[in-house]
């Protein structure tokens, strides 16, 4: 019996710990990313481009679309525009010819926006907005979101934009 109580205590935070994190594919887009543990699907766009998700008061949007006014350096400078016109205070901005991530803060939110170039001349972004009360839970997801976000595979005038799901 005591055996079975320690196992029991052992591998209860490893299972809480090692939550799967979701695989969302967006097939019209061709792009992938991992959904944290916690998130829940609220929305899915009609037109195929994306999905909404939730975990308390942090929202998590998944999203492409085609670039329709430029090139992507304009896409990532009118969405830098953007936030600022909205009041963001943008504290890290950091961008290469593939991918472009900005974070700032607002009042009492937080928001993460990574995006990357993919095939044919469309754009897949996620955002990550989430209260200052949530950053101690949500703010160890970002890295991974980072990463996990990525051209479907055969997108070969995207490689090297994101880096390939871990």
């Amino acid at each position: 019996m005591q055996r079975f109580l320690f196992l029991f205590l052992v591998l209860l935070p490893t299972s809480a710990l090692a939550a799967e994190w979701e695989p969302y594919v967006n097939a019209r887009y061709g792009f992938a990313v991992e959904i944290p543990p916690g998130f829940t699907l609220v929305q899915e766009a009609d037109n195929g481009d994306g999905r909404t998700y939730r975990n308390g008061e942090a929202e998590l949007r998944v999203w492409a679309h085609y670039l329709t006014a430029g090139p992507f350096e304009e896409e990532v400078a009118d969405r830098r525009t953007t936030y600022q016109q909205e009041g963001w205070d943008l504290s890290y901005d950091r961008q290469t010819a593939g991918w472009a991530s900005l974070s700032g803060t607002l009042v009492d939110s937080i928001l993460y926006h990574r995006v990357i170039a993919l095939c044919d001349d469309a754009v897949a972004s996620f955002v990550l907005d989430y209260p200052q009360s949530m950053k101690a839970e949500i703010s160890p997801l970002v890295g991974r979101l980072v990463k996990s976000l990525h051209p479907a595979e055969g997108c070969t005038s995207a490689q090297g934009a994101a880096p390939s799901a871990q």
